[in-house]
């Protein structure tokens, strides 16, 4: 158990007097941080060390620090771990010095001289992603950090956080900090961000430079919105034209997004073709073992049954009787066909070589948003099926569907996700429901049972403006500026339905994102809005200290190169 900071002496301002015993929790966070800014600036000449508390984005648990103890640190530290423990922060330091905002971090056999001493053992806030860390001084006033976690994921989040609190206190020779001591506990286990590489591919790069953004702040799911109409962006071996026709397309002018004319290759190497591309199922690997390194898992998305015009364009076998094809925007004309047995047997072979790239444990998202049921109801094979199901809605045929594949993508430990309107199909309550019509479809799913990530439009789309400025980048339309985001609250829910509630999502749709400087200008700043919604249980409406840290956490993209875009001017 760490030792824990007390202060006599402000009695009576201090929400953890002695007396009282009381501990700072997030919502005494913000209210001392404006206080202890000002103790610092009595204790010490120029520039006055900046306590923990006006730094970490996302906001900790308990946060305690002393302004009127500076300690030391060496710019280049020396950091020690027990021998079961060596390799695991070994490898953590290496992910560090390579992330490029504290380096020179190097592993010591010397307890007694070392600057961080690491430790997994316990259970720190129980949790495999909580942490406990402490800065204390020695004699002369020269620091020791310790950090101790249960897992590596723990102390993983542990170090972003000091490399946090060091870098706002980095001095010429080394770094300057106030004692702290931290325990911390993530609010909810999905912390996430969708981006849609359909619309636009993004290279396996910039989705590496993605993953290092999030993790610094404790963002721990990348979801990738693999299909779509505007093309296929990974290696299905059974299926090849998957890729070879349906990642390419004819370039659309300026970046500007045509809904009615998506123009896919009509042949493999169709030279007109040139635009897209996808990622091989060793990409895909490298890419999941980056992210792992980092904490973050990568959740892959395949389309179904609505949105399949990519598929549908490359194997005709999964198109509907009856049905005109391939003109893409037309109603009832980009889902497949409930009758056909090939439809299933590819989603069966899909969700198979899905398995031999993500690990086991890894969620797999089945799309299951904005589906037409238009082209079922003139199909002979649809009308088959339905018969043999005893129903009449073509809603059952949709409910069929999703149950048999969530029952398949289960096997072999996976969990199976859906947007909101595959909740409400009521296949099987332990499918993930992903809310993004708001709060009552949250609710609905909840209550339904189901385990649910809240990703409303109205709060976590981050391809809507960010602001009415008319110096902004063409988007989809919509306004959620970063007060709002931060501003989101739960729905309404009994005690029983909110542990149904796993977490946060912000998605990234693509129409009009045509390179990453642009999905990076819209993902930032509002991402620190997000992650602090999604780890720290603070006020909603203490709107003043997350923009004060914010700033600060801006910094730390600027050595990052990453685009953002402005704070604004909504106090």
């Amino acid at each position: 158990m760490p030792r824990l900071f007390y202060f006599p002496w402000v009695k009576g301002l201090c929400p953890w007097t002695r007396k009282s015993g009381m501990r700072l929790t997030r919502e005494r966070f913000h209210r001392m941080s404006a206080f202890l800014a000002l103790a610092g600036c009595l204790t010490a000449a120029g520039e006055a060390p900046v306590p923990a508390e006006n730094i970490l984005l996302p906001a900790p648990s308990e946060c305690r620090s002393d302004v009127s103890v500076p300690v030391r640190l060496p710019l280049r530290l020396a950091v020690y771990a027990p021998g079961r423990d060596a390799g695991t922060v070994e490898a953590l330091l290496n992910i560090l010095n390579a992330q490029g905002i504290v380096t020179g971090l190097s592993m010591t056999g010397d307890r007694n001289s070392a600057d961080v001493l690491c430790s997994l053992e316990g259970e720190p806030m129980k949790t495999e992603e909580g942490y406990e860390m402490r800065l204390e001084s020695r004699d002369g006033g020269r620091g020791v950090l310790h950090l101790r976690a249960a897992a590596p994921q723990g102390l993983f989040y542990a170090w972003q956080s000091a490399v946090q609190i060091l870098n706002a206190n980095r001095t010429e020779g080394g770094f300057s900090v106030p004692a702290f001591s931290i325990r911390d506990v993530p609010r909810f286990e999905w912390r996430g961000i969708m981006l849609d590489v359909s619309r636009h591919f993004f290279t396996m790069a910039e989705v590496k430079r993605m993953i290092d953004t999030m993790s610094l702040f404790k963002l721990n799911r990348l979801h990738l919105h693999l299909t779509d109409g505007p093309g296929w962006r990974l290696e299905i071996k059974k299926y090849p034209l998957l890729t070879t026709m349906s990642a390419w397309r004819v370039p659309l002018a300026n970046g500007e997004w045509n809904w009615q004319e998506v123009k896919l290759a009509i042949q493999e190497n169709d030279p007109e073709a040139t635009y897209g591309g996808f990622y091989t199922q060793e990409q895909m690997k490298e890419i999941i073992a980056y992210a792992r390194n980092r904490r973050v898992t990568v959740v892959p998305e395949i389309e179904l049954p609505g949105h399949a015009y990519a598929a549908m364009h490359a194997y005709g076998e999964l198109v509907c009787d009856g049905v005109n094809f391939p003109v893409e925007g037309k109603k009832g004309r980009d889902t497949v066909c409930m009758g056909r047995p090939e439809t299933m047997q590819f989603v069966k072979d899909v969700v198979d070589e899905l398995k031999t790239i993500f690990p086991p444990g890894s969620p797999i998202h089945l799309g299951h948003d904005e589906v037409s049921t238009e082209s079922w109801r003139n199909c002979k094979y649809c009308q088959s099926r339905l018969k043999g199901l005893n129903e009449n809605s073509l809603k059952a045929l949709g409910r069929d569907f999703l149950r048999q594949v969530a029952a398949y993508v289960r096997q072999g430990g996976y969990d199976a996700i859906v947007w909101d309107e595959g909740g409400e199909l009521e296949a099987d309550k332990h499918i993930f429901v992903m809310a993004w019509r708001g709060n009552d479809f949250a609710a609905a799913a909840a209550r339904k049972g189901h385990p649910v990530i809240l990703a409303p439009s109205s709060h976590f789309y981050f391809d809507y403006y960010q602001s009415a400025g008319s110096t902004e980048p063409k988007a989809i339309g919509g306004l959620i500026p970063l007060k709002q985001v931060y501003g989101y609250e739960l729905p309404e829910l009994s005690p029983e339905e909110v542990v149904k509630v796993r977490g946060l999502q912000a998605n990234i749709w693509t129409e009009y994102l045509y390179n990453m400087g642009l999905v990076e200008y819209m993902a930032w700043p509002r991402a620190l809005a997000l992650a602090e919604r999604a780890w720290s249980d603070c006020d909603p409406r203490d709107y003043r200290s997350f923009r004060a840290r914010a700033a600060m956490a801006l910094k730390l993209l600027e050595k990052l190169a990453v685009k953002y875009g402005p704070l604004g001017e909504d106090e």
